[in-house]
């Protein structure tokens, strides 16, 4: 099966490559070719989308979330951090059964669709049963997106698990889903915060992601108390920590990233980290404002800057899953914590929330030969047109609304702004329902 995408604007790999019009061939789940202008008359495809007053982008990567928190939005308005863990969030993950979280997983799923990602890195933080966890991978095969489920984890504190269950675990997830659904679907290493977890099981479960090629993600340096906590214990500050348990290398994310010395962004850099970068929930909880004109810089004495990908955090914490809002937040915290007018222009801005997305998780990027996972946007809108640059309307006017059509390994997911395959209205109907029920048997209601 061959599809014609025609007349549309491309803004292709190279954040500042804009096309104002051209065409993009899809063969299988690959794309075959891209060019300029009007297609060749030579040119044989099955199906033709045509995209007049349309942008066609890749795939937005949404490198961090927490999709079961679909049902535990609004509990983030006016607690910090650690009370809003303690007293809310924890209580709610504690009491969700398989179904509730199949449920949640599957409505953050369509509601990330719609928000432009294809790819979908899902820091799973309720790992109660085997169940649990497989209805989390079971619903993005279903829905066709690709998703890399990081097994949070903790072996200390709160709901500790033992170090024995979460290594067979996280080896069952490895050895059964990683590479599975032609690909789409990743596994990885997922500790919680440097304070609740050991540094044995840190090394072990590393050691055990680096063997099947996965990568290790964790909240990092998000609050100034976190810090404050991993200092007292080991001396160290969370990033210098880690580097000194040997767990930094391009295989490690490092969540929010909020609070960093000047030392711990050096060893990012070195070591070639990714920052998932999550504005939105950094502003919600005041946990501050990630430096990222700073890492994404190189400084003197270093070469490179960071590489530094964009996510909106869990529903309870932002509370919502679209990318081009996290696109305009990340633009403007940057601006006008630095008052310089000039940080984060647009091309860089994409390039967050898709190449960088796309060097993080190993999602494909938008060229000749690569899997054809591709968002197309409907520019003919009031709050877009006029458009007098491609690349600042993407930024400054998208929104998730605007999505038209989602295409994840060469197969259309979404297309006339409408997800295939659900019946969408059925399942807000479930899950406003479930919601209730589960608030009431975690006790906050």
């Amino acid at each position: 099966m061959s599809l014609l995408i025609q007349n549309a604007a491309l803004v292709t790999g190279s954040p500042d490559r804009v096309t104002p019009r051209g065409y993009v061939l899809i063969e299988e789940d690959r794309i075959a070719a891209i060019g300029a202008g009007p297609p060749p008359p030579t040119l044989a495809y099955d199906h033709v989308l045509d995209a007049t007053h349309k942008v066609l982008l890749p795939g937005l990567v949404n490198a961090h979330t927490h999709l079961e928190q679909t049902f535990m939005r609004g509990y983030s308005a006016n607690r910090s951090l650690l009370d809003w863990l303690k007293n809310y969030i924890w209580k709610l993950q504690a009491a969700m059964d398989a179904e509730d979280v199949r449920l949640a997983i599957t409505l953050g799923l369509v509601e990330a669709m719609r928000g432009g990602a294809t790819t979908i890195v899902d820091h799973h933080k309720v790992p109660f049963s085997a169940r649990h966890t497989d209805v989390v991978l079971e619903a993005a095969q279903a829905l066709g997106v690709r998703l890399v489920l990081a097994r949070a984890w903790a072996d200390r504190g709160t709901n500790a698990e033992s170090p024995a269950s979460i290594l067979a675990d996280l080896e069952r997830l490895l050895d059964e889903w990683h590479g599975a659904a032609n690909g789409r679907i990743h596994i990885a290493n997922g500790p919680l915060v440097p304070w609740r977890c050991s540094p044995e099981t840190l090394r072990r479960t590393t050691g055990l992601a680096r063997q099947h090629g996965a990568i290790t993600h964790c909240h990092m340096n998000e609050t100034q108390a976190e810090v404050a906590m991993t200092v007292q214990e080991t001396g160290l500050r969370p990033i210098e920590w880690f580097a000194s348990l040997g767990l930094l290398g391009p295989d490690f994310h490092a969540v929010h990233a909020v609070w960093l010395s000047d030392r711990e962004i050096e060893l990012l850099a070195e070591h070639g980290a990714t920052v998932a970068h999550c504005p939105a929930a950094n502003m919600i909880l005041a946990s501050g404002v990630a430096p990222i004109t700073r890492l994404l810089s190189p400084q003197p004495g270093r070469a490179r800057g960071v590489n530094v990908a964009l996510g909106t955090d869990g529903p309870a914490s932002n509370d919502g899953q679209d990318m081009f809002e996290m696109m305009r937040l990340a633009a403007y915290l940057q601006r006008v914590t630095t008052l310089d007018a000039q940080a984060m222009p647009p091309g860089q801005v994409i390039a967050l929330a898709t190449v960088n997305g796309a060097h993080a998780t190993g999602s494909p990027r938008f060229a000749v030969g690569d899997k054809a996972d591709l968002v197309l946007l409907d520019f003919d809108a009031a709050h877009i047109q006029p458009v007098g640059d491609v690349q600042a309307s993407i930024v400054y006017n998208a929104r998730g609304s605007d999505v038209e059509a989602l295409i994840v390994d060469g197969q259309v997911l979404m297309r006339d702004k409408r997800v295939l395959g659900l019946d969408e209205s059925a399942l807000i109907a479930e899950c406003r329902e479930r919601a209730v029920h589960l608030a009431r048997r975690a006790g906050v209601a």
